[in-house]
Parts: C-alpha cells; structure tokens; sequence
C-alpha cells in the first residue's frame, strides 16, 4: 500500500527540530566563561578592549586600553608566572583562513589553554595605557548572560534556521522534484555552516577545544555540502544538462574531498576547504552560465534562473558594497564577516523562489525595478561621495546635488530603458478604439473571431494562439507559470490560449493579465452593444411589418370594399393617420379603455358593413381603466386583424364580437358563421402568427377554433398598471368621427 505524504506533518517536524537545535545553539553560547568585554583588533594590530559590559565586574576606565595578556591570578592557587599573551589571531572568526596546519593546532591549543585559565577563577588582566602598563584582577562569570550575546550571533542563527526550514518547504512542496531534495542539501549545508560559525565567531575570546574544532568540522563540512546541493541542483535545474551518470561527480567529488578533510589527520588540510570551496563555486558558476546557454530560447527557464540573477545581483552586489568596496578604498568594512551570510541567505531565498516557480511572470518587471532602484541609490552614493571629497562640498549640499544629478539624468533615462528592454511596446489608445469597433461591427461571428485573434496577436505578439473548445467555464488567467494567457470567451465568442508571449521573448505577467481582463471586458461591452442595437433595429422592424399587415393591411382591405366614395376617403385618411403613428411615433401613448372601445367598435362594425356581414357587438360595463401602449396595440391590432381574416376568407354572414375586462385582464373573441377550415392542416399566415406572437409577448393567451359551422378567435390580455381618471393623449386621432 502507498504511503501518503503529508507535507504539513513533515514540515512541523523539520521546524520543531530546528528551534531545538537553536536552543542547543544558544545554551552552548551562553555556557561559556564571561569577563564581560568586547575586544577587537587596533590599527596597530594589538587587541585592544573596545567596550566594558555594565553587568560585569570590571572596572570602566579601562576602555580603549590595550589587553597585553591573561595569567591566573595568585589568590586562585596558580603557578607565579603563568600567563598568556593575547595575540591578534586569538580573535580571528574564521579560523579556515589559517593556512598552515602547525599554526591551527596552535591555536586551537591557545583556546582551550584560555578557557581552562578563565574557568579557573579569577585572573589578572595586563593592560597598556598611555605607555604604562598595569594589572587588573577579574573574576570571569561562569556563564555569559544571554542579552550579552552579540546581535551577529542572532543573525547567524538566524541565516541557519532560514535555510533549513525554506529548504524543508520546498520540498513539502514539490516532493516529487529532484532540484528540490538538491536545495534542501544546500540549505542543510547553509544551515551546518552558519550555526557553526555563529557559535565560534561571535565568542568574546575563546571557546574551549572540543567545541570550537567540532564546530570548525561542522562548518567546513556545510561549507561543501551547500557546494553539493548547488552544484547537484544546476546541473538538473531547469534543465538535466548533463548525463544522469555525470550527476554523480558533485557528490562523490566535493564528498572524497570533505572526507579527506575530516579523516585525514583532522586539521592538517581544513585549510583546503577554503580553495576547495572557490573551486566549487568556479564549476557551479560553469553550470549556471550552462543552463543560461541550453536555456536561451525557453522564456519560463529563463525566467527561472532569473530568480537566480536577481538574488545574486542582490546578495552578492550587496556584498560587493558592504564589505569589498569599502576595503580597497581603504576604510573598514562596513558590516562584518560574520554579517555577510545574510547576503548568502538573500541567494538562497532567490533560489528557492526559482525551483518553486514563485510567480515567474512578474519576475522580470521586479528585476528591472530592484536593479534600476539599486543602480540609482548607488549613483548616489558615488555623487555624493564624490562632491564631499573631491569638490570639498559640505554633506547637506553635497547631499542636494546628488539627489538633483540622479533625478534629472538618471530617472528619465531609466524610464527609457525600462520600456525598451521590456517590450512595452503598446497599441495607441486611438488604434485600440479602432480595432474594438471593427470586431463590434463586423459580420458574421466567423469573421468577428478572425478579427479577434488578430487584434490580441498585435498587441501580445505570441508564438501561437489557439481557440479553445468545450462547454466548460474558462476565465481570464495565467497558465503554466506565465506561459500562456488564457482569455475568457465574450459574446459568444471562442476562448483563446495565447503561448509565449513577444514571439517567445518574455512569460505573460500580471500587468499583461489585467490589461487583457480590461480589454476583454471593453471588447464584450463592444459587442454586447452593437448585438442588442441591432436587435433593436430588427425588431422595430418587426414591429412596423407587423403594424403594416395588421392596420394598414386591414383599413386598405376596408377601402378597398367601401360602397360609398366618403367611407372609403374616411378609411384613406385613417390608414394615412396609422401609417405616420406607426413610424414616428412607436411609443405613443396609451388610451382608456372605454375610449379604445368605442373607436374600435365604429372601425370594426364598419367594416363588416361594407362586406354585407351582420355585426353584433356586445361589451360589459367596462371600467375606466388606462391602457398601456402595448396593450393598447396588441387589442387593436387582433380586432383588425381578425376582422379582416372573416372578410377575406370566411364566407360568414353573422358576426359576434364580445369583450370585457375584469381583474385578471381584458378579453375579446370573434365568432362568425362561416365555414370554417381544419385548423391542424391549414398553414397559418403572417395574421396568425403576428396575433399570437403580439399576445404572447404580453404574457397573455391565444386561441383558435374552428368547425364547418363557424370559427372561434379569441384572447385574453393581462392588465399593467391601471391607471383610474386618466385623461386621453389629445396627439391619438378620435376615430368616433368616423361613426
């Protein structure tokens, strides 16, 4: 059965077990004897006591003064004469920088011999000042208080802890990735070598010989294991760039020389590890600027090793500033050695956010910014220490200058460069507007979707844009770490993949993602719109087709079968008044319904009348209720509709209209006693299916029937909105004059 793999459950174990080491770390630092002094080497190369500890039991004035030597004192029961002269090199923090091994055995001895001597009770303290020299007796605490314990040692601590648990939780999350078990190596290396080192090189003056070399061999052997994971990690990472048997000679060659290093007469070669570890740092150099090489045409690869550029462009440029730059000038460093893997955990974490793929897209606009922003602050730096010290400016002003310089000259150029070297080559606003309304405008969807893909291959330039298929919801997103840029469908149109952006230049980021979400949304709005205005165009004419055939159709119908000359010039003008309502005035406003009626029933009856068809009208006490428009309409329209139906095709001699309003709405039939047809074989014409698309638009019902001994037409309208006492538009035309 397979094993599940908890990420969480590991993860909790690796930090549980690195705070305990910490702490192991701590009480190790603060089990050592405490004279309560800060030593440091003077220009002269004496050891000199810079600073004297308050909760110490030394006296104060005896800061600045020179530390000749130790020697137990008297009344501890030590031999007359013992004692220890203090040497600059007792004070070094990293003892690997002694090359030869007669002088590492000789200071490891020194140390245990000063611990032995402090542990031992009081001791004297001889002490140089102003070319006399003088002995103080001090009594060293046992143990050295914890707020004592200098910030460089937290530091370190801190670097250790970091690279343990970062490597720890990219591996929790990417369990299955090989460079990820290779970075976890590298930051138990990082880890092994900073904790060592914080606990020997943040000592007030010695640590006792056990301690101090086990601590040594932990160092230089992290020193080579961080080779080992580096070195394992770029030769797969992005890309395996080397056989699988070739990823073998990292370990088994830095391990064969860390081997020899501990086993081989332990301490005659540790000065090895410092040239072993520039050698390492020669071939991982080798195999970044490899993977940069068989990388050149993958952007997400590159956007990889990117994190990597960027870190050491950090780390290793703030190094370069802070401790290098500063010494061949010839002043002190400006933070100390054991500060400075600070600037190796920035690398590390730079790293990590490459294996884990950490927002790729975004890479390059914060690289150009760090780096824009860092070759700006030092500009600066280099201005205005050239205006103090070469053109003898005070700092206030000198400060002014610099701050003017860098702002009109180097600001506007860096502006530039940002914009070219990151392709923002964008549509001007006038061309997008352009192109939006030609995929609006343009007919039919298939050249809308060519339209489409040809305005987002002009403003992304990608290596290929696909459509995709499926009915499963798409959103606007990154893919594949930038890689691809999906687009959302609008408007009925295909979701698109864009791979590659810039002709394969750079990964999509997240500005690109948010102007392609703006510019989508603009191109649905777009089309959106011009759908519903034309729409709106068709069914306006829709609507006049439909007034046309029902009104005009039916009153030209009635002129043409006047008897007399004034009833047809009477229908003539009517028809002339509904044909100008119909095109200008398509909102007219509604009526009430005793007064629609009465107009209806002169129309109608007319009608009948002058094609010899007895007409009975029968209506019941209709309320004052107002019409809206559309009902209005919609029951002129079914009279006329249906009066002219029984005209034309009938063959009836009676007919019956009844109409009535209550609660629930307006109904109105005709039955005549014609002969009717067979409704389910008969194929209806435009009267038919206008009446009951007109009713069914309302939300009302329409029915038909019809037998040998007559048809029935009838419907019911709901009523919206009644209106009591409202008074007639005095623009609708009074067709009781016709009666």
């Amino acid at each position: 059965m397979r094993r599940y793999f908890a990420p969480g459950s590991y993860f909790a174990v690796v930090v549980i077990s690195s705070l305990l080491l910490v702490l192991w770390l701590i009480w190790l630092a603060t089990e050592q004897p405490w004279l309560g002094l800060k030593l440091g080497v003077g220009a002269d190369g004496d050891v000199v006591i810079e600073q004297v500890s308050h909760a110490a039991d030394v006296p104060q004035d005896i800061t600045g003064a020179r530390l000749v030597s130790l020697a137990r004192s008297v009344n501890a029961g030590s031999e007359p004469g013992t004692r220890v002269i203090l040497e600059p090199r007792d004070l070094i923090e990293e003892p690997d920088s002694i090359g030869s091994a007669e002088e590492l055995q000789r200071f490891f001895a020194r140390q245990d011999q000063l611990v032995e001597m402090l542990r031992g009770g009081p001791v004297e303290l001889e002490i140089e000042r102003d070319g006399g020299r003088a002995q103080v007796t001090v009594g060293p605490a046992p143990t050295r208080m914890i707020a004592e314990i200098p910030v460089q040692f937290w530091l370190q601590v801190f670097v250790a802890l970091s690279g343990l648990v970062i490597g720890a939780w990219v591996v929790c999350l990417r369990p299955r990735d090989a460079a990820a078990w290779m970075f976890l190596i590298a930051g138990l290396g990082l880890a092994m070598s900073s904790g060592a080192a914080a606990l020997y090189s943040t000592r007030e003056l010695a640590l006792s010989g056990p301690i101090f070399t086990t601590a040594s061999r932990i160092n230089s052997s992290g020193a080579l294991i961080f080779g080992i994971g580096m070195v394992s990690l770029f030769l797969i990472y992005p890309r395996q760039i080397v056989p699988r048997a070739a990823l073998w000679i990292a370990p088994l060659g830095i391990g064969g020389i860390l081997a020899f290093v501990q086993l081989a007469d332990w301490p005659r070669h540790l000065g090895l590890v410092p040239n072993a570890i520039a050698a390492v740092m020669a071939v991982l150099l080798v195999a970044i600027i490899a993977q940069v090489v068989v990388n050149r045409h993958d952007p997400r690869a590159r956007a990889m090793l990117g994190w990597l550029g960027l870190s050491i462009a950090v780390g290793a440029g703030g190094f370069v500033l802070t401790s290098v730059v500063p010494t061949l000038l010839g002043y002190s460093a400006i933070i100390e050695q054991s500060t400075a893997f600070l600037f190796f955990l920035l690398i590390h974490v730079g790293v990590a956010m490459g294996v884990l793929r950490y927002r790729l897209f975004d890479l390059a606009t914060w690289s150009f910014g760090i780096v824009f922003y860092g070759l700006g602050v030092a500009l600066l730096l280099v201005l205005d220490a050239a205006l103090i010290y070469g053109l003898s400016l005070d700092r206030a002003p000198a400060l002014g200058v610099a701050l003017a310089m860098v702002g009109v000259v180097y600001l506007p150029l860096r502006e530039a460069a940002a914009r070219l070297l990151r392709h923002n080559r964008r549509l001007p606003a006038e061309v997008l507007y352009e192109r939006i309304t030609e995929i609006a405008q343009a007919m039919p969807p298939t050249r809308q979707q060519a339209l489409l893909q040809a305005f987002w291959t002009d403003l992304f330039k990608p290596l290929k844009i696909t459509a995709l298929k499926g009915d499963d919801p798409v959103q606007t997103t990154l893919v594949g770490d930038g890689a691809s840029l999906i687009l959302a469908p609008i408007a009925g149109l295909t979701a698109l993949r864009l791979e590659w952006a810039y002709q394969g230049s750079r990964l999509f980021s997240s500005a690109d993602l948010i102007r392609a979400k703006t510019l989508n949304s603009m191109i649905a709005r777009s089309l959106q719109q011009h759908r519903d205005y034309a729409e709106a165009i068709a069914d306006e004419r829709l609507r006049i087709n439909r007034d046309m055939h029902d009104n005009i159709g039916v009153l030209l119908l009635s002129a043409l079968h006047a008897s007399t000359s004034d009833r047809k010039d009477l229908l003539i003008r009517q028809t002339l008044a509904d044909l100008r309502e119909i095109i200008s005035n398509p909102d007219q406003t509604g009526l009430p319904l005793p007064q629609l009626i009465a107009d209806m029933r002169a129309e109608i009856i007319g009608h009948l009348e002058a094609a010899e068809i007895d007409a009975h009208w029968h209506d019941h006490a209709l309320p004052d209720l107002f019409l809206t428009p559309q009902i209005m309409h919609t029951l002129r329209c079914f009279l006329r509709e249906a009066t002219s139906n029984i005209v034309r095709h009938s063959g009836a001699s009676t007919v019956h209209i009844n109409v009535s309003a209550s609660a629930d709405g307006i109904a109105v039939s005709l039955c005549d006693d014609g002969r009717g047809f067979e409704a389910a074989n008969v194929q209806s014409g435009n009267g038919f299916k206008n009446l009951a698309a007109r009713v069914a638009q309302l939300h009302g019902t329409f029915d038909l029937q019809s037998t040998p001994e007559g048809t029935r037409i009838s419907a019911s309208l709901p009523l919206e909105h009644p209106m009591q006492d409202a008074t007639p538009n005095e623009n609708i035309y009074d067709t009781r004059a016709a009666e």
